[in-house]
């Protein structure tokens, strides 16, 4: 087994004293020679850690399949030094890999015991807002403006490592180290994209919000909520979303959110319709304690999509209304929202914010 172990001359671009002691965090990645966790090998593994204020990497190289074992081993002693594990899609592939693989050699890897923070996971459901071709490390790497040394991909390196260990050519040693060096060490970069979780999970402060009226091409006078926030991380690149007349554009920690506001009339739900008479001629519910007084050929029972009031004036779009005491639909079956813009106010404009900001998170791909 080969062994290297050297500076990590790489600066991590995210807070990592935010995601836990910096000294207990481990970065890492695997090589192998196929998909196959039953019937193919693992022959390289490489780490990134912190050694007081120094960043290092540590690299173990198998000479043959045999040392399958060796390179294990020598992991599975390393990384119990450590609480926090760092990688790319490792959920998917490198730990159950390392798992499977260990356990032909009775190595207990015990996963379970670590905080796993997979980079991929950040942003793999995120496509409708990033427009990426695909999702893998190198695609996000030159989203970030990373530029590689290496020009192998890890299918290319499989017959490299295969004739490394029939040859012994030392020379073949460069494209397979530096390869996975550089898969570990551009996680340090990529790992910024957790600013995009950090997004989602309302990491962020409004500053300022108003209601503004802007025209259109057309010079039709419109009317909207326009809402500016901080956000606690920066994001490693801006961007600029629309969809349903929402917007949304941040450009490193600056984060800008307008909305439409409606004009129209829209109708409140009672819950207790069974308490509700509707009134024919008024087209509204009103409580049985009153209704009661009303001639019984003007009013009947009401039902779940009767028992309604109506109210006129402007609306804007809310997707999730459980902290807002009113909310209102066009109809009874209606999915879409709506609350007062005069329901507006400084204690619930972070409300109002977070529900769309995650309506945004999961608006599917146009």
């Amino acid at each position: 087994m080969i062994v290297i172990k050297n500076k990590a001359e790489v600066k991590i671009e995210y807070p990592i004293e935010q995601i836990a002691d910096k000294e207990k965090v481990l970065f890492f990645d695997i090589e192998t020679t196929g998909f196959s966790r039953k019937y193919c090998n693992i022959y390289l593994i490489g780490c990134m850690y912190y050694a007081g204020d120094e960043l290092m990497y540590t690299q173990w190289l198998a000479e043959n399949f045999n040392d399958e074992a060796n390179v294990l081993m020598a992991f599975h002693k390393f990384v119990k030094r450590f609480d926090t594990i760092i990688h790319f899609n490792g959920n998917s592939f490198d730990i159950p890999f390392i798992t499977e693989r260990g356990k032909k050699y009775m190595l207990d890897f015990d996963f379970d015991k670590f905080r796993h923070i997979d980079i991929y996971k950040s942003v793999n459901t995120l496509n409708h807002i990033l427009k990426m071709e695909n999702q893998k490390q190198k695609s996000f790497e030159i989203l970030l403006g990373i530029k590689r040394t290496d020009p192998f991909s890890g299918g290319d390196l499989i017959e490299v490592f295969k004739h490394f260990v029939e040859s012994k050519d030392e020379r073949l040693l460069m494209p397979l180290l530096l390869h996975n060096k550089e898969d570990v060490f551009n996680m340090a970069h990529l790992l910024s994209l957790l600013a995009f979780q950090d997004l989602f999970a309302h990491k962020y402060a409004v500053t300022d919000y108003a209601f503004n009226e802007y025209q259109d091409y057309h010079e039709n006078t419109h009317k909207e909520l326009t809402i500016n926030f901080k956000l606690s991380n920066a994001l490693p690149f801006n961007i600029s979303y629309n969809t349903d007349n929402i917007a949304l554009i941040i450009k490193e920690d600056i984060g800008y959110f307008s909305v439409e506001i409606r004009q129209g009339t829209y109708k409140y739900f009672y819950n207790n319709y069974k308490d509700y008479y509707y009134l024919t001629t008024e087209d509204v519910a009103i409580h049985k304690s009153v209704a009661q007084y009303v001639d019984s050929k003007y009013r009947k029972q009401a039902t779940a999509s009767t028992c309604y009031e109506k109210h006129s004036g402007e609306f804007l779009p809310i997707k999730d209304s459980d902290n807002f005491q009113y909310s209102f639909r066009e109809e009874y079956k209606d999915k879409e929202k709506f609350i007062r813009t005069s329901d507006i106010s400084n204690d619930n404009i972070l409300d109002y914010l977070n529900t769309m900001i995650d309506f945004i998170k999961l608006k599917p791909k146009q």
